[in-house]
């Protein structure tokens, strides 16, 4: 429970609010989902923080740690409609708000910044509360699935405005922002780039570490292999991908794409015969294709924010071809020896990549960089942010007294201070001023538990002697000062 307890953000607590886009039929797919590998990605980071988040109901989720809670909740299925949907009463449902506390909502869901916001309001919550959002894309002409559907992007804008930071891939998401302004009239029109500049950030993603190679029977049978590693869709440049390969001597290249939606795809033409379609079912059988592979294929030419799989075969040390677009010059780097801009430079960079020696690339430090952005951007929230100051309380000083008798649990002091008032937008920020004054909150606790390290607790008692004459209504340590009507279990973190 002390362990890094001097970190700035130890005991902070923050709510997930996803963007599930994997299913397979009702059940979420995780380890397919990208959007909810980020999600974990800023988890690791905050090891020192307690995780609130909102899963889908029928998940095969493992345990994240003790210090993470998972919580069912509906989520559609469908990615449009959850750009629009969000269950604001069944988070308030979920949520004992006196028994728990949030510090920062965490939206990968950017346009349902509003409906989460106003959900967690209602209840009498949020005052302190500062939101950070991703985005994981942006709503712009290239973007949109058809030219009549409803354009977003102006609550993507509010999202952005009523956050502390937003989170874009790169530089080039803003610019496809900007394009929504390029083709018609609107009521408001661009956007304030100055003020823009200040609310984003960036969270650059790295693949992670692979797991180890299992070799497979390759039915390659001597072929160099081209490795089309991405979705089988128009975005990602599949009509290139055939005209650049299809004269290829099939003697010497078998052209492999590893997305089976190939054979038969939702929309758009299926991949020529001459292609070879399989994926595979694991991914130490993937990464021992890449490594028997000539080289990876990225023939993305249109809307991009970032880009993953152009990055595996470099990881592993293996050539990735790449069709050259704004948004590499982040992935990859401006210098990238292995860009293409048409079938002819194409040929000619796979005739010049020798057989069987090693491709060294060093690939900009992804990881690294968000998380450097995300943390310290929430410790300059923290030091900064007007909402979470708080100068003034009445009841602060008898929370200090519970909490140094050991008395520390939220639903607990509530009980003595506050019993007969069903809820309040001033807890949070009694909280917040007992947190400014040396007092702790236990990340591995679902429900807020504050307590006082050794060294801070002179400097409480300074404060509680200091503040005179304070009704302290009894004994804390006297069991008629825990809430009898709360039979919650403190250290379950699943809700299932």
């Amino acid at each position: 429970m002390t362990k890094d307890y001097n970190h700035p953000l130890y005991g902070r607590r923050v709510l997930h609010i996803m963007s599930p886009v994997r299913w397979s039929g009702s059940k979420f797919k995780h380890h397919g989902d990208s959007n909810y590998k980020v999600m974990v990605k800023t988890i690791k980071f905050l090891p020192m923080c307690h995780h609130t988040i909102l899963v889908p109901t029928n998940n095969t989720i493992s345990d994240l740690g003790p210090n993470v809670t998972l919580v069912p909740f509906d989520y559609t299925q469908s990615v449009l409609s959850n750009r629009a949907y969000f269950n604001g009463k069944l988070l308030n449902k979920l949520t004992d708000w006196r028994g728990q506390d949030f510090d920062f909502i965490f939206n990968h869901q950017p346009e349902l910044l509003y409906n989460v916001v106003n959900s967690i309001m209602s209840s009498r919550y949020g005052l302190t509360v500062e939101c950070f959002n991703f985005f994981h894309w942006v709503d712009c002409p290239k973007s949109r699935v058809t030219d009549g559907y409803p354009e977003g992007f102006y609550r993507q804008l509010e999202a952005i405005n009523w956050s502390y930071k937003s989170y874009f891939h790169c530089p080039v998401s803003k610019d496809y922002m900007k394009s929504n302004w390029n083709k018609r009239d609107y009521i408001v029109q661009g956007i304030n780039d100055e003020v823009m500049d200040e609310k984003i950030n960036y969270f650059p993603l790295g693949v992670g570490q692979f797991p180890d190679s299992e070799p497979f029977p390759n039915p390659a049978r001597g072929k160099k292999i081209l490795l089309f590693n991405h979705r089988w869709n128009n975005s990602t440049g599949i009509d290139k991908l055939v005209e650049y390969t299809e004269d290829l001597d099939r003697d010497e290249w078998l052209v492999w794409v590893t997305d089976e939606n190939a054979k038969k795809p939702q929309s758009g033409k299926p991949a020529p015969k001459w292609m070879y379609v399989k994926n595979l079912p694991s991914g130490g059988a993937y990464r021992n294709l890449i490594e028997q592979s000539h080289a990876t294929l990225c023939f993305v030419d249109n809307y991009m924010t970032w880009n993953l799989s152009v990055q595996d075969a470099i990881r592993l040390n293996k050539p990735s071809l790449a069709f050259k677009h704004p948004t590499h010059e982040y992935v990859l780097g401006k210098d990238y020896p292995l860009y293409f801009s048409n079938k002819d430079e194409f040929l000619d960079v796979i005739n010049k990549i020798p057989e069987g020696k090693k491709f060294d690339w060093e690939l900009p430090p992804h990881d690294e960089d968000f998380k450097n952005n995300l943390v310290g951007d929430l410790i300059h929230c923290l030091e900064n942010s007007k909402k979470k100051h708080t100068s003034k309380t009445k009841y602060g000083v008898e929370w200090l007294y519970h909490i140094l008798q050991g008395n520390g649990y939220k639903r607990n002091i509530l009980y003595n201070s506050h019993p007969s008032l069903h809820k309040s937008n001033a807890w949070e920020g009694i909280r917040q001023w007992c947190l400014e004054r040396g007092v702790k909150d236990s990340p591995n606790e679902v429900y807020t538990k504050l307590w006082i390290p050794e060294e801070n607790i002179d400097d409480v008692k300074k404060i509680i002697d200091e503040a005179g004459n304070v009704d302290y209504k009894g004994d804390p340590l006297d069991e008629s000062k825990r809430d009898p009507k709360w039979s919650q279990n403190f250290t379950s973190n699943k809700f299932f």
